[in-house]
């Protein structure tokens, strides 16, 4: 009898000491990430590492996930079984996620987490606000204001030519450079691109409604009564100059011939003049693309807009029951730097290792660490990638002088608008199959725009482009009255 009352009472010691155990385990999470193919190489290894750092940090691990624009969109529409995911305009769609509810309310707990709420500046949280109070995301600190870069090669134009590196230079001023080099390579072209353009090249001309249906407003009538008046890109006139600007390359022979048929152009195998999107210290992340020394100009931008804030998010599953460990492991992404700079660059000394307050990728962590590192989190957190080129040194510091620069951004008219289409989408779905058929050949300069964006308005309106307009004013009106 004694022996059957001792066994009983360690079975109850144990069933009593068993939830304590249970709540000793970290808890496991589902973090959705963004890729162009697959996830890294040696994925599995960092993961191990980063989780055995957050169990002992905050009691919580994550499986991360790496997906196509088109596999998140298959899971978010069948199998929604995720906790935090990355999500901007173009990828995972955030408006569509919001309007149909699959990302949480964060703002009545973002100020239980001061580190990660301080993180954000306050200019990007404006952006994040609905006129309710509502924040459904947290934005990444990276280059949330639109500044956009000529990208020159070194070798030819500073050392061959012996010009000094100019770093604010226009856009129409940049001709000079492409005659300089047609006239040493008359068979060459200066300014190689692909059906998708010219990179960023309209982004401080238009403060995009939604850009696949060309509607906004014009970024130059900031300060006047058009200020608020939305319209098609194709009636904003300095979209429709820097249009006939880039024919006229094309017609001199700049841009390569075959532009608006040539799928995709590796940096690599680009001109002597490439453009891009970025901040001044991006040269380095250009040069290591490039594979050459190269320096930048800034064209257009500062500009700051709902658009340029929102080009890379974190949002929670609404339908996540752990709402407080995705917060804690969020702010540990983008506050933490050994966390950060594991989940960015991978195993140290292995990956990458440091050098002069910078990351030096090795040959392993190029190949075998490949990512998109804006969808996982803040860039201004961890050290910036090493340059490969001595000419063109990293700079450790580049964020701190990059968002002091932003104290002089222009500043959208609109900041937090986000529209909603449902009630004009057939419209704008008739609008986008138009542009998209006119595309390629209009941005590479192929075709006139004197000629072709008179023909492609009119069929716009003919398939309900004002209907579009219309809606999105009241909309426009109604959010500015909100704000007042």
């Amino acid at each position: 009898m004694k022996k059957i009352l001792s066994l009983l009472l360690v079975i109850a010691l144990l069933l009593s000491i068993a939830p304590l155990a249970m709540a000793d385990e970290p808890v496991k999470l589902v973090w959705w990430m963004g890729c162009s193919a697959e996830a890294p190489i040696d994925w599995a290894e960092v993961e191990e590492a980063l989780n055995a750092y957050s169990a002992e940090k905050i009691g919580v691990t994550c499986e991360f996930k790496y997906m196509t624009s088109d596999q998140i969109a298959l899971e978010m529409s069948t199998n929604p079984d995720f906790d935090i995911c990355f999500t901007c305009d173009w990828y995972n769609d955030y408006a569509t996620n919001v309007s149909n509810g699959m990302f949480m309310d964060l703002s009545a707990k973002l100020n239980d987490y001061p580190a990660l709420k301080n993180s954000v500046i306050d200019a990007a949280w404006e952006a994040m606000v609905d006129p309710e109070g509502h924040i459904y995301a947290i934005p990444h600190m990276k280059d949330i204001g639109m500044e956009i870069f000529w990208i020159l090669d070194t070798n030819y134009f500073v050392k061959e030519k012996g010009l000094e590196e100019d770093h604010y230079i226009t856009f129409d001023g940049i001709e000079k450079y492409f005659e300089m080099y047609k006239a040493d390579n008359p068979d060459d072209y200066p300014f190689k691109m692909s059906k998708g353009g010219i990179t960023s090249w309209d982004n401080c001309l238009v403060d995009w409604i939604n850009q696949e249906y060309l509607v906004g407003l014009d970024w130059d009538a900031q300060g006047t009564d058009q200020e608020l008046v939305v319209k098609s890109a194709l009636e904003i006139p300095a979209y429709v100059n820097r249009l006939k600007k880039i024919h006229e390359w094309y017609q001199k022979g700049y841009i390569n011939p075959d532009a608006a048929v040539t799928e995709s152009m590796p940096r690599a195998q680009a001109g002597v003049v490439q453009s891009g999107q970025g901040w001044f210290g991006a040269e380095t992340v250009w040069a290591n693309a490039i594979k050459k020394p190269v320096y930048i100009s800034r064209f257009d931008g500062p500009f700051m807009s709902t658009y340029s804030i929102r080009g890379s998010m974190t949002a929670i599953s609404s339908g996540t029951e752990h709402v407080d460990e995705a917060l804690k492991l969020i702010e540990l992404m983008n506050t933490d730097t050994w966390y950060r700079q594991t989940a960015r660059y991978g195993i140290e000394g292995k990956h990458y290792t440091m050098e002069n307050g910078t990351a030096v990728k090795t040959e392993l962590g190029t190949t075998n660490m490949s990512l998109w590192a804006y969808t996982q989190g803040h860039y201004t957190v961890g050290p910036v990638e090493a340059s490969a080129f001595p000419e063109v040194p990293a700079d450790p510091d580049q964020w701190a002088k990059v968002f002091e620069g932003y104290k002089d951004a222009k500043n959208s008219a609109v900041m937090g608008f986000t529209p909603n289409l449902d009630d004009v989408m057939t419209e704008c779905m008739a609008i986008s199959a138009i542009y998209q058929e006119y595309k390629p050949e209009l941005i590479t300069g192929t075709s006139d725009p004197d000629v072709v964006i008179p023909e492609m308005l009119q069929r716009m309106k003919d398939a309900g482009l004002q209907t579009v307009i219309d809606a999105l004013q009241a909309q426009v009106d109604a959010f500015i009255a909100s704000k007042k």
